[in-house]
């Protein structure tokens, strides 16, 4: 397996990518869903680490002792519930090394086919905003931030803007690739 780096994958791609985030965690607490497995591993790219969910739901994805960075937690909830690989909606919490400022970053994961592992590995994408056709943001209650976030404020809607637009993409082996 690779070295560990998926905290800093994720975060160059929020960085790079025009991003859904949010101020205040939507998945209300509770209301996540636990992975088919509760070890699983949880890729972005190349970058994969094996993760159990707490009690509640949560993933921790802890980085390397001998890194600085804060752990990582996501939460999930089914996106679209199709028989062969669901799509989940994933809530990652993000805080910046000594700023206590939070952000949660959505992004879209299902199981990775064909993985040279036998613990279940999902993988991440993250659907940009610079791909709504014009006016549909705004239709979805989601506010454009700036030219690299749009913030999304009521759940529901969310999901419905991404099974609309994506939903083909979904079934895209080069959607789960892209960088």
């Amino acid at each position: 397996m690779a070295p560990f780096r998926i905290l800093t994958a994720l975060a160059s791609l929020v960085a790079l990518t025009a991003c859904f985030y949010s101020e205040v965690p939507l998945i209300p607490s509770g209301e996540q869903v636990t992975l088919p497995y509760n070890g699983v591993v949880l890729c972005l790219a190349d970058d994969c680490r094996i993760v159990m969910a707490d009690k509640d739901g949560v993933y921790e994805i802890t980085p390397p002792e001998d890194e600085d960075d804060t752990p990582l937690f996501v939460r999930f909830q089914v996106l679209i519930a199709n028989e062969g690989n669901p799509v989940y909606l994933a809530e990652a919490e993000m805080r910046d090394d000594g700023d206590p400022k939070v952000s949660y970053q959505y992004l879209v994961a299902h199981q990775r086919v064909n993985a040279a592992t036998h613990v279940p590995t999902y993988e991440f994408a993250m659907p940009s905003c610079n791909d709504a056709p014009d006016g549909m943001l705004e239709a979805f209650g989601i506010e454009r931030a700036d030219s690299y976030a749009c913030r999304v404020t009521d759940l529901d809607a969310f999901k419905q803007y991404l099974i609309e637009v994506h939903s083909v993409d979904f079934g895209s082996e080069a959607f789960w690739k892209e960088d």
